[in-house]
This record gives structure tokens, C-alpha cells and sequence, in this order.
């Protein structure tokens, strides 16, 4: 019922911008200085206004000013103003902007920290399945179906993936090969060796700052790229959905904070915190310090991909790119697509301008010039090209020895046109999270959009007491023995069983639609 009366809202947003618009081309026609009729090629300009995360560049505003020129030159009708929010307030900015309505056409997502489901759930999402229809040309060419499909609910589109990165690089860690020679060290094999050689590196570190195991805190395994350690247990493959719940290949459903596999990752994580490899002030590091550490070049071990050779130099000048090398544990195993696409964009259901967002959009997919202004900047100013697929970044020494402007491609890039630092960038990194990995598989959890309508407040309760129970015992600053029980006590008043149990109904009807 609840689902229907969004939709009814949404059909009712929708009627009313179609009356408004018919009453506008009913009205006189607009026209030219000299007084004549505004001609019919030309295209009246919409103002959309584009939310993302992060810290808004330098040159800003001059790179968003040749956009709206080139968006104006070609015709579509469109111009942009992007919105920046610091990346710590930025859930809660955002969830507040949803639930006030507030104005705006556009805005990112990120599946690995809140996937658009969750969005669609609140009924915070505008279908744009007749707008990707009609605009959406460039997008469905340079998108995989199968990706793409991963952006649908009930067979309507809800988001545009953002199909920069291989998914099946979750697993992978990187690590400093130029640090594991100066210890005479050999790349770990097993997390227990990893912990060993961790050890020896803090112990002989010279660095300014120690080099820590970076990450924000939380109990998500996807988030925080725990899943490194997963590839090391006999059930693997299988994934963890939602933050909450353990799917297999094999479609068991489990609470994930009940599993063995859980326990097993608390522990290894207290060992980091007991042996003084965690910062002591794990629990309440922001994003920007974590940037900070890597960006310095003080790292050994980073769960995911890190670092630049810039980054590097900066405390190792002789550094190169292949001192920093990517490791999957039990290479030999399956490698799984937790999801199919990692980020992506969405407009919400109060944008007057759904159609101008996907316009937007599919323009920066229709030319690689296109694609170039809006990811790197201007030509000259904050880059140059270095071949077909290069490009070598314009450092500013007015904007601490950094390009002026930079785009973010996990917001809304594109393989197709991506271009590579072919002297800073990581060779090993590019290879597995830009290159299709053939021997990848999906979860058969990948696309399934969990609807917690029914178990609202319990869902609502297990995720705040989740937070503050669940989560010092993941980062392993609470020992699991003697935290756990508690903890779990806490979760199940708070509705965990009744939870998990929806999840598994609706989970069930899902692969019984799949034919599985």
C-alpha cells in the first residue's frame, strides 16, 4: 500500500509537470531581441542542479563554464551547477535534502555504502525508464546491458550505473612492494602473514606519520573491503547484501553478523588493533584524515586500491609504479562481482527536470571531447593528452602542487573514455579495476533490491543499534568473545530475526522469478 501511494504521488508530480508544461506552449511564444518568433531548432536552457560528495575544485567554476557552453553549443538544452557536500556530512546531508524536498535534479550514488534500493524504498527516486528511453542513446551503448539491468526495479529504470570499474577487483588489497624489500620481506599469502609482515614494517618504520590500516569504521565487509579475507574461507564464494545479510551462490540467506565468516573477521581485525597496527583512534577517523595517509605516501597495506606515484615520491622520491602491487588471496579461487556496478547517479522523485538529468548524462557520453571536459578539465590548463588513452595532469603550485581541476570518474565515468596517467598511475591497479576480468562471476545476489516496507522500524532499529554495538567489535577495537553476546542480545530486541527472516521471503520470491 505504502508503495502504491508513492507511486500514485509520483504519477500525480508528473501530471501536474505535464499540465505546466503544455500551459507554458499554450501561452505566447517566447521571442528573439529583434522581435521575431523564437525559431524552432532552438532549445530553451534548463538549470539542473547536480549533488555529489567531495570538495569543490579549485577551477570549478571556469570547467563548468565551457560545459554549459559546450552543453548550449550542441544543442541539448541543458545547464549544470554542481552541488559539492564534504564527504563526512554527506548521507546526512543528503537524506535530509530527500526528505525536505529540497530542489535539485541529480545526484550520486554509491552501491558499496548506500545502494539506490534504499533510496527507491523511501520512495525517494524518480523513474526514468521513459526519459533513458528517449535520451538515453550514448548511455545504452556504452553501458553493458547487464550493468544497466542492475539499475532496474520491476523492470524501471531508477539510477544510470556508472560503469568505471570492474567489480570483481573486490577481493584485492594493495600493497608496498618497495616496503617489503627494505624489510626482506615476501608478499603475504595467507592474512596471518600479512599480520607477520605488518608487524616487522611498523617496527622498523622511519616514516613520519606510522603507517596504520586505513579505513572508516563500520561492520560492512564491502564498505571496508574486508572482503579481502574472504577468498581464505572453504565457503567462499559468497557475498554480504545490505550490511547485513550472507548470501552464497548457492542462495542460502543468513544473518551476516551471526555467521562464523563475521567472527572470523572480527578476530583478524582485534589482532591489528591488539598488536597496534589500527590507529588507536580508529572509531572516529573522518575520510579526509584517511585521504590524508595515503595521499603522504605513509602506508604499507591498503584494503582496496590506493596511491599514485606522486603520493608515493612525496616521502620516497626514488619510488616507481610498480612498488605498489595488488594481491588477491587464493588466486586460484572464483572471483565475485558483489554487485554489478559500484557507483552510479539518480534523480530524485521532487526534480522538476528528470529528462534534463539524463540528457545531461548521455551528452557526457556522446564524444570523447565531451567526456574530457567534464573528467579532466581544459585542455592545456589542467592536463594534456598523451596518446589516444593518456594524459598527464597540470599540477597548480596555487592549489598545493594539484591539478586546479579534477572530475571524479567513480562518480560518472566511463571505460569507454577513460584516459590513464601513464606515468603516475598504477599499471597493476588499471589492469584489474579497468579490464573486464573473464573469469568473474556475479553474485546471484548482485541485482536483488531488498524492499524493508514491512519490517520498517526493526530495519530502522537494527541499523542504529548496528552502529554503535555491532561496529567496535567488526574494527576489532572490542574483542569478539567478550563483546559479541551482548551485542547480539541488543540486535535481536532491536528486530535482527524479524529482519533477516523478510529478507529471506523476499529473497526466495526473487530467484523463484529468476528460475533458480
Amino acid at each position: 500500500m505504502k508503495k502504491s501511494a508513492t507511486l500514485l504521488i509520483v504519477a500525480m508530480f508528473a501530471l501536474t509537470t505535464l499540465l505546466a508544461g503544455c500551459g507554458s506552449k499554450n501561452a505566447a511564444d517566447p521571442v528573439n531581441t529583434d522581435g521575431n518568433q523564437k525559431s524552432e531548432n532552438q532549445v530553451e536552457t534548463v538549470k539542473i542542479k547536480y549533488v555529489v560528495p567531495g570538495t569543490e575544485p579549485k577551477d570549478y567554476k571556469e570547467v563548468f563554464e565551457k560545459i554549459n557552453e559546450k552543453l548550449a553549443a550542441d544543442g541539448v538544452g541543458v545547464e549544470v551547477e554542481k552541488v559539492y557536500i564534504p564527504s563526512d556530512a554527506w548521507d546526512q546531508k543528503l537524506n535530509l535534502m530527500l526528505s525536505t524536498g529540497e530542489d535539485f535534479d541529480l545526484f550520486h550514488i554509491m552501491q558499496d555504502r548506500t545502494p539506490f534500493s534504499s533510496y527507491y524504498n523511501r520512495g525517494a527516486l524518480a523513474d526514468i525508464s521513459g526519459a533513458i528511453e528517449k535520451y538515453g542513446q550514448n548511455l545504452k551503448q556504452h553501458i553493458p546491458d547487464d550493468i544497466f539491468d542492475g539499475a532496474k526495479i520491476d523492470g524501471k529504470y531508477y539510477a544510470v550505473p556508472s560503469y568505471w570499474v570492474e567489480m570483481a577487483s573486490e577481493g584485492e588489497f594493495n600493497i608496498r612492494r618497495d616496503i617489503l624489500r627494505q624489510n626482506n620481506l615476501e608478499e603475504p599469502n595467507t592474512p596471518d602473514e600479512l599480520i607477520s609482515a605488518w608487524e616487522t614494517v611498523m617496527k622498523n618504520w622511519k616514516g613520519g606519520k606510522k603507517p596504520y590500516f586505513s579505513n572508516k569504521a563500520d561492520f560492512d565487509p564491502v564498505s571496508l573491503h574486508t572482503t579481502v579475507l574472504h577468498r581464505t574461507y572453504d565457503s567462499f564464494p559468497f557475498t554480504v547484501k545490505d550490511k547485513f545479510f550472507y548470501v552464497n551462490q548457492n542462495g542460502e540467506v543468513k544473518s551476516w553478523i551471526e555467521t562464523e565468516e563475521f567472527k572470523k573477521d572480527a578476530e583478524f581485525m582485534h589482532q591489528l588493533y591488539a598488536k597496534g597496527l589500527t590507529s588507536p583512534d580508529i572509531l572516529v577517523m573522518k575520510g579526509e584524515q584517511l585521504k590524508a595517509q595515503i595521499d603522504s605516501g605513509d602506508w604499507f597495506i591498503n584494503l582496496g586500491t590506493a596511491g599514485n606515484l606522486g603520493s608515493l615520491r612525496k616521502n620516497n622520491p626514488e619510488a616507481t609504479v610498480d612498488d605498489i602491487g595488488v594481491v588477491f588471496f587464493n588466486p586460484e579461487k572464483e572471483y565475485l562481482r558483489p554487485l554489478t556496478f559500484k557507483n552510479g547517479n539518480a534523480v530524485p522523485v521532487n526534480s522538476k527536470h528528470p529528462e534534463e538529468a539524463v540528457k545531461f548524462m548521455d551528452w557526457m557520453l556522446a564524444s570523447q571531447e565531451n567526456y574530457d571536459l567534464v573528467q579532466y578539465g581544459i585542455e592545456g590548463k589542467h592536463y594534456t593528452k598523451d596518446g589516444d588513452k593518456g594524459m598527464t595532469a597540470i599540477n597548480d603550485p596555487g592549489n598545493n602542487d594539484k591539478p586546479g581541476y579534477k572530475g571524479s570518474e567513480s562518480q560518472n565515468g566511463n571505460v569507454s573514455f577513460m584516459r590513464f596517467d601513464l606515468e603516475n598511475s598504477i599499471p597493476e591497479n588499471n589492469k584489474v579495476l579497468f579490464e573486464a576480468n573473464s573469469q568473474a562471476v556475479n553474485s546471484i545476489a548482485a541485482n536483488f533490491a531488498f524492499d524493508p516496507t514491512n519490517v520498517r522500524t526493526e530495519y530502522t532499529n537494527i541499523a542504529s543499534e548496528a552502529a554503535a554495538s555491532i561496529t567496535p567489535i567488526y574494527m576489532g577495537v572490542q574483542e569478539y568473545d567478550q563483546a559479541f553476546p551482548a551485542a547480539l542480545e541488543k540486535m535481536k530486541k532491536a528486530g535482527l530475526d524479524k529482519v533477516v527472516a523478510e529478507y529471506q521471503r523476499q529473497f526466495q520470491e526473487y530467484q523463484a522469478k529468476q528460475g533458480n
